[in-house]
């Protein structure tokens, strides 16, 4: 998937950097989030030049806007841990002969392009690295597949299986101008745009449910403790279903009855560990000093879905013998 612009370089993306600059976004602006209180997320890109081209191996989400109702405009207050998360992101990517090859940031709600911030921010990679890129992404863009106008009033612009961000560098690193162009860029891990946009679409509505931007472990306790009390509903129907045939004298229907209960039991066990296993993978898209605390408090809540379904033939088991 190739989006041919007009420079020599190219951007490649692996499908799960991508993943985590929609998730990062998404969890500060999103359905459930009324629309003033939408915030920006940023993070850094790791990877390596490879002559001309960037490959991206990772995106490391870092930080998010404050909301200030206060203040003209929400912004970015960097804390003592958000540097020394870069400084442990950096010292890990030069052991693998990687580098920062550049930032993200996201921009819900409104057009992809570089602000006068931006620039700054971009300048101060570009410097370092002159083949430094800033990647700016708008889940609307993607979920809408429209682009807004440069003056307002104007109509919408519309796309086509866009992927709901840009790739920009500056063209002077001087600083003396403030112009900037867009870089070539190619996905992996999708047969098709097709795909990319109906899946991540669908990606989203997932964070949207399962990635808060506060109360994460909470969130997490009510779905495991709604799937145990399901599972524990459906064991108990069963077992209450075959004393009604005990009673009735149908003690031949309970083999049958038994196995098409069981059967709906682990279609609804297959459901809920395909939540679960979201549940999980969305732990990587957490800012980087979040991780330390949440993801242990988080893999601890999810256990308890794991120790139940454990116990789940046992169960089913003694079920049985009771008839």
């Amino acid at each position: 998937m190739n989006f041919s612009l007009y420079n020599i370089m190219t951007v490649i993306i692996p499908k799960k950097a991508y993943l985590t600059i929609v998730a990062a976004a998404v969890r500060f602006a999103n359905a459930r989030i009324p629309k003033d209180d939408w915030l920006e997320a940023s993070g850094v890109l790791i990877g390596k030049n490879v002559g001309d081209d960037v490959v991206i191996s990772a995106a490391h989400p870092i930080m998010h806007q404050e909301l200030d109702k206060n203040a003209v405009m929400d912004q970015y207050k960097w804390k003592d841990e958000d540097y020394e998360a870069l400084s442990i992101i950096d010292d890990e990517a030069f052991s693998r002969g990687e580098f920062t090859v550049g930032w993200y940031h996201s921009h819900p709600g409104f057009k992809v392009m570089m602000s006068h911030i931006d620039i700054r921010t971009t300048l101060s990679y570009q410097t370092n690295n002159p083949l430094a890129i800033s990647l700016v992404f708008n889940h609307m863009r993607l979920i809408k597949q429209i682009e807004l106008p440069d003056k307002k009033g104007d109509p919408d612009i519309p796309l086509e299986n866009d992927p709901g961000f840009k790739i920009f560098r500056l063209d002077d690193v001087s600083g003396i101008e403030a112009s900037y162009h867009p870089i070539d860029f190619k996905i992996e891990g999708y047969e098709s745009m097709t795909q990319l946009i109906q899946t991540t679409q669908a990606f989203i509505i997932d964070v949207t449910n399962l990635l808060p931007k506060e109360g994460l472990i909470e969130t997490y306790q009510n779905q495991v403790n709604k799937s145990i009390e399901e599972l524990n509903s459906q064991l108990i129907g069963t077992e209450e279903y075959l004393k009604t045939l005990a009673r009735e004298g149908a003690t031949s229907r309970i083999p049958e009855v038994l196995l098409n209960q069981t059967r709906d039991i682990n279609k609804f066990v297959e459901r809920a560990n395909k939540k679960i296993e979201k549940m999980k993978e969305f732990l990587d898209y957490l800012e980087y000093k979040e991780r330390n605390i949440i993801i242990h408090q988080a893999l601890e809540v999810i256990n308890l879905w794991g120790q139940k379904v454990e116990n789940l033939e046992t169960d089913l088991r003694a079920i049985s013998q009771k008839f």
